[in-house]
């Protein structure tokens, strides 16, 4: 290292000693064309990584076959989920769902057990279960089933273990969805690796359990009826759950645990293709994201650890009827194949599924880099490292300090003063960014060119993304201009002063992190740990003396931390572009996304914007910039290119429409019918909705905008599918003729009780196989208890200062009444109305899903919507 350091410093060039007139200490070091190049040396980056995401390994052919003995073959999991596909959508409830797909299912698991080896001892069972729970999922509900099916097979051997692993995927789906993707796909992986382990010789000394169940997307009954239910579920110690939330791409692991460290560890060294985050799971159990998986049902019900895994790219297909076959790449079929047989082989053959609880204790830090493998630490030792690298960098700061002191005469602690005020500029710099984000998300609104990024998300880049290195950049450079004025004639420690207030920034975030044990605090302490290795590297290698070639150990240095952080990013920028189109017109996407854009950058290019203190002319990069910034407004204003959905091969994005022909029917306290309409239901999934189709659907320029009914009635007196009022509050109504209802609801009250201190109501209610039950009792009534199998009530949102209750009910293909009573406890004073009481239904399929007049409205959409469409009726009473 002295040998090193001696041949800089012995080697100083008029640059290095700022004694040139050209390059003198009063002077700029580097040339703009420099700070150019290291622009377009960031665009290279941004684009291998995204190259780099998206690579699949090559999907393996039965050709093939001979060539990977007990090996996973993507061409046979392709041919199964084709096979599932082929019988279009699989509603729960549904003749397709509860026959069809079960015989393909089962079929294809006869097959595979034909022809297994002698070695295991393999079980089939299908079964069927009825039951309720709490799900605090949204607004919170609770979920009553009845006769939802599971297809479960176990795996074992004459060790005959009392030791098994769970792999659980679901081959419902929703309403109008072949759901390919999701999750078609996952069961198809599950078949073909069940084939792969019952064809090979190895004994596994622990059983698998593979589960596919028939009632996930009517939230999650299924899994539920299997892990408090059936017969081996007491034998389960850990899971694997397949889930989706796009189609193809990489599958993510977003869950892991609670707990048992050993199972993530076991992924780490077994799988061949990782792609996991702890960042991941922090933001899905934050709530952001909508939508929930089986993953919660064994973690909570069966106390059961495990991974969740999900396929997140191309989250436009999801839910809706492009999730077809032609959207599943069979790169993603065998990577997904490989990962989770290599894993479930681990697991199996690993001694901790003997002893669970022996290896419980403690959570884990994880993320892995590109794809090549995964870096994970307990959290202890996180919090070592964390406290160890927060003192080094501290130490590194400190020594800078003491360097200027020495060579520009700034005391240490005037130094450590101007760390604090520049800390303050770059937060506030942040907030001018994110403002500036906001008035253009707002100039878009108000020119009605909002998500422009949604099918194309290079649109966020030019909109987002360049203001806010422009702003960051011109920040710097005037804070600097006027609060360094003493040392202006020393750029490097000018710029090194902002480098350490950087620095000190993420070194500020690492310790806060530590107490409140945010596990995504890998993320700021990569940062830390590079650019205090830049710290200590430039001190012995070029000292105070700096030539050009110093700027290959900066981006060196700050490269790795650079890379990992944006790949991240565009991991996250993946799943959230396309839930903007279903967040519902309430979500403010634009104005989301301009945040995001600008906060996630602004963090990215920290160490990139300090370097314009050491350019010369920079007011050709600021024109530069500038130009390309006003030119892409210029374009997305002025040509189609702005317009926010495709349905392009190959750039799929629909905008989400759901439409429910519905009939309303009102009872007042009498119960007599107070007001009866009908017509369509318009739920709006993103913020453009519904007008965006008014020059080809006629019906819906007379749209009106739902709001008094939802002070007057229950849930806005519509029939709520799920309860999602607090997220999708905004929909609109058009009037339309009556839908055509093969099946009326019918709610009878069959008998009142006198009970201690209130009333007993019991209730029947019949109808389609997908009912809701929605009350709320008046101010001053309670709900004690109910005939309903669960803990307690659960309520949901306040609705005029009462309670409500969300009960969704669905049953198999037999129709089977709902039938419960409710104990509510009534103050001896109060003589008024008991509770507000609905019920909806919805014919999710079947020939009752959809009138002729529904089928021509929904024929009118153009080709760049996805239409999920039903009927339903909502029927409410005022109960004395």
């Amino acid at each position: 290292m002295d040998t090193l350091r001696n041949r800089f410093t012995a080697q100083k060039s008029s640059s290095q000693r700022y004694s040139d007139d050209d390059e003198s200490k009063f002077h700029k070091p580097m040339p703009s064309g420099h700070f150019m190049a290291i622009l377009g040396l960031i665009l290279v980056t941004f684009s291998l990584v995204i190259y780099i995401e998206k690579q699949l390994p090559k999907g393996v052919t039965i050709a093939e076959e001979h060539l990977h003995p007990n090996g996973f073959i993507a061409e046979r999991a392709y041919n199964i989920l084709k096979n599932l596909t082929q019988i279009g959508p699989r509603t729960a409830g549904s003749y397709e769902n509860e026959v069809l797909a079960v015989q393909v299912i089962t079929k294809e698991i006869e097959g595979i057990l034909a022809t297994a080896h002698p070695n295991h001892v393999v079980e089939m069972d299908v079964q069927k279960a009825s039951g309720a729970f709490n799900l605090a999922f949204l607004d919170g509900m609770t979920n009553v089933y009845q006769d939802v099916q599971n297809i479960v097979v176990k795996v074992g051997s004459k060790i005959n273990s009392p030791h098994s692993l769970l792999i659980n995927c679901h081959f419902d789906t929703v309403l109008d969805s072949p759901g390919a993707s999701d999750d078609g796909a996952g069961c198809a992986v599950m078949l073909e690796i069940l084939r792969a382990l019952v064809h090979s010789d190895k004994i596994l000394r622990h059983n698998i359990i593979f589960l596919l169940n028939g009632g996930e997307e009517n939230f999650l009954p299924a899994s539920h009826g299997f892990i408090t239910q059936h017969k081996w579920a007491k034998e389960v110690r850990a899971f694997i759950n397949l889930e989706a939330c796009g189609a193809g791409g990489r599958e993510v692991l977003f869950q892991a645990g609670p707990n048992h460290p050993w199972i993530l560890e076991t992924y780490s060294e077994e799988v061949p293709y990782p792609y996991a985050s702890s960042l991941a799971q922090e933001i899905f159990q934050s709530g952001v994201i909508p939508g929930d998986t089986d993953y919660r049902i064994f973690r909570d019900f069966g106390n059961i650890s495990g991974l969740d895994f999900a396929w997140s790219s191309n989250g436009y297909v999801y839910h809706t009827k492009f999730d077809s076959i032609d959207n599943v790449p069979l790169g993603s079929l065998q990577r997904t194949g490989d990962n989770i047989l290599a894993l479930a082989k681990g697991m199996a053959q690993g001694h901790q599924l003997s002893n669970v609880e022996q290896y419980r204790p403690g959570n884990l830090v994880f993320f892995d880099f590109l794809g090549a493998f995964v870096i994970r630490w307990t959290m202890p030792v996180s919090d070592l490292i964390n406290a160890l690298s927060v003192i080094v960098s501290l130490y590194c700061i400190y020594s800078n300090a003491e360097e200027a002191r020495k060579y520009t005469g700034v005391s240490k602690r005037t130094y450590i003063k101007k760390l604090g005020n520049i800390i303050g500029l770059i937060v506030l710099s942040l907030l001018l960014c994110m403002l500036f984000a906001l008035g253009t998300a707002a100039c878009l609104m108000g020119l009605g060119r909002t998500m422009s990024w949604y099918a194309r998300p290079f649109w966020a880049f030019f909109i987002y993304v360049i203001p806010t290195l422009v702003i960051s950049l011109v920040a710097i450079l005037m804070h600097a201009n006027h609060f360094t004025k003493e040392i202006a004639m020393f750029p490097w420690t000018v710029f090194q002063l902002y480098y350490d207030a950087y620095q000190l920034l993420w070194t500020i975030v690492l310790l806060v992190g530590i107490p409140l044990r945010i596990r995504s605090s890998f993320i700021a302490l990569t940062w830390v740990v590079f650019a205090s290795i830049g710290n200590l590297l430039k001190s012995h290698l070029f000292g105070q003396w700096r030539s050009r070639n110093w700027i290959f150990l900066h981006i060196f240095t700050v490269g790795l931390p650079f890379v990992q952080d944006f790949y991240l990013m565009i991991g996250a920028l993946y799943l959230f572009i396309p839930i903007m189109g279903r967040a519902g017109a309430g979500s403010h996407a634009e104005y989301l996304m301009a945040a995001m854009m600008s906060l996630l950058f602004g963090k990215l290019f920290c160490f990139v914007t300090p370097l314009i203190l050491l350019v010369r002319k920079v007011d050709r990069i600021f024109s530069f910039l500038t130009a390309i910034f006003l030119m892409s407004l210029a374009v997305l204003l002025l040509t189609p290119l702005g317009f926010p959905y495709s349905h392009s091969s190959g750039l799929l994005a629909p905008q989400r429409f759901m439409i429910a022909h519905t009939q309303r029917t009102f009872h007042g306290p009498s119960l007599a019918t107070t007001n009866v309409s009908s017509g369509y239901w318009l739920v709006d999934m993103d913020i453009n909705s519904p007008h965006t189709v008014d020059s080809h659907v006629p019906a819906i320029r007379d749209a009106q905008l739902v709001d008094k009914e939802c002070r007057d009635y229950l849930y806005c007196g519509l029939p709520y599918l799920v309860p999602v009022l607090t997220m999708i509050w905004k929909t609109h109504w058009v009037p339309g003729p009556q839908p055509v209802l093969l099946k009326p609801v019918n709610m009878t009250i069959t008998a009142r009780t006198p009970i201690e201190g209130g009333e007993r109501f019991s209730f029947t209610v019949s109808g389609p196989a997908h009912i809701g039950v929605l009350l709320s009792p008046m101010k001053g009534v309670e709900i004690s208890r109910w005939s309903i199998p669960t803990p307690e009530p659960l309520p949901g949102p306040l609705w005029n200062g009462r309670n409500t209750y969300f009960i969704y009910y669905a049953h198999g293909l037999e129709p089977v009444p709902f039938q419960f009573w409710i104990d509510f406890q009534i103050p001896p004073d109060h003589h008024e109305a008991v509770m507000d009481f609905a019920v909806t239904s919805h014919y999710l399929f079947g020939e009752g899903k959809a009138s002729e007049d529904l089928k021509q409205l929904v024929d009118q959409f153009p080709d760049w919507t996805a239409v999920n469409f039903w009927t339903a009726t909502y029927e409410s009473w005022i109960i004395r």
